[in-house]
């Protein structure tokens, strides 16, 4: 398959999630962002698309007390809702509850769409490479059994939050609702 092939097809298939989304009745916000990437992340999102595995998920997930369930990535300074890339044939939900699991070893009930992140995925090094499309969609969601426990190698740490972080992996996580700080 040629880039502009792959560019293609990875827009329309971005599209069509969208409009599944929008079937669905969830009112959703859309979130454009344009990432930037080293050449061997790129690479490995491009393989990713090629095969199927575009996109990824995540949940906002909130117990009964209102508090909002968060994560640290091994490395990031800054907090985020649990989520990560969905797998060739897995659904949004499935990737998001999956990786909530995995993450952070909750379980989540999914209760609508939050936010649907459209991805412009770029080489940084070199413009003539085309801009392949991904989507991250973020569900809301209920906290459902588990205690919280970061997964070794791979997330520093875990909590559950009544209001944002001092410091966020992306703006959206401060921005969003912590019921328990309302």
């Amino acid at each position: 398959m040629t880039d502009a092939d792959l560019q293609r097809r990875s827009r329309e298939r971005v599209a069509d999630w969208l409009a599944d989304l929008r079937e669905r009745g969830d009112g959703f916000e859309r979130v454009e962002k344009r990432w930037e990437l080293a050449p061997d992340a790129y690479e490995r999102d491009r393989e990713r698309i090629a095969a199927g595995a575009n996109g990824g998920a995540g949940i906002w997930v909130t117990n009964d007390a209102g508090e909002v369930l968060l994560v640290r990535n091994e490395g990031d300074d800054g907090w985020a809702d649990p989520g990560g890339k969905r797998e060739a044939g897995e659904s949004f939900e499935a990737a998001a509850c999956r990786e909530v699991r995995e993450e952070t070893a909750v379980e989540a009930t999914i209760a609508g769409v939050r936010e649907a992140h459209v991805l412009e995925l770029v080489d940084r090094t070199d413009p003539e490479r085309p801009a392949l499309a991904s989507l991250i969609v973020i569900f809301d969601g209920e906290h459902a059994g588990g205690e919280p426990r970061p997964r070794e190698g791979e997330i520093a740490a875990v909590q559950w939050a009544a209001e944002p972080p001092e410091t966020v992996l992306y703006p959206e996580v401060a921005d969003r609702p912590y019921p328990a700080g309302e």
